[in-house]
């Protein structure tokens, strides 16, 4: 104790709960930052996220609409339409988002077997394809469809993109056999992935 200096009560410190405004503020910049230089990103995983989506959803399709012409041995349909896909009565359009599944009907027409509403699914995909009806025989092979097209004697095309160029394209190669397969069509020569 020193005798010049009176003796001061000391008072018992409180420790801190919380954070305080200035550290509050902190934080919430640093994260709006990373926010904003994360979303261009985030926009293209969004971009081709639904690419592959839609890509895999018209895959499965096609081999769908092919085991059950196999299964029926009957003709069977798949066809890419802009129309509600609720009916096996739409309107067949090569840059169609929405497809529908269909066979020939016992008693005339079309019965649905399966549809995809892929303009709700994936909203951001454009789709321009070489033919907008896909039809497999008996043995699971394209042949003519019930719109005139004549049977393929070389690989279709379905081009996927996205509507603001983001992501990166994709295309849907549909062999005269039947089978199909998803590709990068701006692959470099000897990627696994590449269209040729």
């Amino acid at each position: 104790m020193n005798p010049m200096r009176p003796e001061t009560p000391t008072r018992a410190r409180r420790l801190q709960a919380g954070v305080t405004a200035l550290e509050l503020a902190i934080v919430t910049a640093i994260g709006a930052t990373l926010v904003a230089a994360a979303a261009p990103d985030f926009s293209g995983f969004v971009a081709n996220a639904q690419l592959r989506s839609a890509s895999e959803n018209l895959r499965s399709g096609l081999r769908l609409a092919q085991i059950e012409a196999i299964k029926r041995q009957a003709p069977v349909e798949l066809v890419l339409t802009d129309d509600e896909p609720g009916s096996a009565s739409v309107r067949p359009a090569s840059d169609g988002r929405n497809w529908v599944i269909r066979a020939p009907s016992p008693g005339g027409g079309y019965e649905l077997l399966q549809s995809l509403a892929g303009a709700a699914q994936t909203p951001r995909v454009r789709v321009e394809a070489d033919r907008s009806v896909f039809a497999f025989d008996p043995f699971g092979r394209l042949r003519a469809d019930s719109y005139g097209n004549a049977a393929p004697s070389g690989d279709l095309r379905v081009d996927l993109a996205d509507r603001d160029a983001r992501g990166r394209p994709l295309r849907v190669v549909v062999r005269p056999t039947g089978s199909s397969l998803n590709c990068d069509p701006g692959a470099r020569g000897g990627d696994p992935f590449g269209c040729s």
